[in-house]
């Protein structure tokens, strides 16, 4: 028999905050646990992560803690879930017990990998580029709002319609605040043509927090210009490769991806986001 026990809430500093934590224990022994966070990876207005973690051949275990991270919920709360090729163990399994549990699909990213070989990586021409600090955090908000306009990620799409785009922007601004941001501005026209940021990942690797063209200087190959900066950024700040992903209906982006020498298939990141209404 296997009984799901709800232990005391956790406040450790996470950056989603408390956690409610679960375990299943049958025969003696612990087989499956989960967490219910506070926030989500945007903040309360995206909803509720939970987490859940099985023994293999417990995943009737790991299906009760599931559900009763759900019935600790609030009515009416969104609850999300992720998964993740290079994380997770058996992720189709667990893809397909979030699934059996309610949870809908809400978005799938694929992941990318570029490795600094020691080449050249000269900047682009005919761009100036600024810090965050010498913008300064409103304007370079106001920037996020703006390019961010009709964006193909959809996570990032769903948490503008929720918070609006200028709150959205400065939240995510104020969550990278050990990013590398740089602005790109037209050198002749003075024109913001759009942005990217680099952060750490791990120790030696870095990524790209965010990248975004503006919406009239599309079209124009300013994407390329922000990877090639990304990539020089990533060198100037000691990382030997950087990881990064994007939505997988995001063609363009991935499309620029693989033309500035980042690969999909260097790299098992692949990642599925799932959500449900309690």
């Amino acid at each position: 028999m296997t009984v799901v026990t709800r232990l005391d809430d956790i406040a450790d500093a996470h950056p989603l905050g408390p956690r409610t934590p679960f375990i299943a224990v049958a025969d003696g022994v612990q087989v499956a646990e989960g967490d219910l966070m506070a926030k989500s990876w945007m903040g309360d207005e995206t909803g509720r992560l939970v987490d859940v973690r099985w023994r293999p051949g417990h995943r009737d275990a790991a299906r009760l803690v599931l559900e009763a991270a759900i019935a600790a919920a609030r009515p009416s709360e969104v609850l999300n879930a992720s998964t993740n090729v290079a994380v997770h163990r058996a992720p189709a399994e667990r893809v397909a017990l979030l699934e059996s549990c309610g949870f809908e699909l809400w978005q799938e990213k694929e992941g990318f990998w570029w490795a600094d070989e020691g080449r050249d990586l000269p900047l682009p021409e005919g761009i100036t580029v600024r810090r965050l600090a010498e913008v300064g955090a409103d304007r370079f908000a106001e920037l996020i709002a703006a390019c961010s306009t009709g964006t193909l990620d959809r996570i990032d799409a769903d948490a503008m319609a929720a918070m609006g785009p200028a709150k959205w922007a400065r939240a995510f601004l104020d969550s990278a605040t050990d990013s590398t941001w740089l602005l790109a501005e037209d050198t002749a026209s003075g024109q913001a043509v759009g942005f990217v940021s680099v952060g750490e990942f791990d120790p030696g690797v870095g990524t790209i927090t965010y990248i975004a063209v503006a919406p009239g200087q599309r079209g124009r190959g300013h994407v390329d210009a922000l990877l090639k900066l990304a990539n020089h950024t990533a060198r100037d700040l000691g990382f030997h490769a950087v990881l990064c992903d994007t939505d997988t209906l995001n063609v363009p982006m991935q499309q620029a991806f693989r033309r500035n020498g980042h690969s999909s298939e260097a790299t098992e990141w692949h990642k599925w986001m799932h959500r449900r209404t309690v």
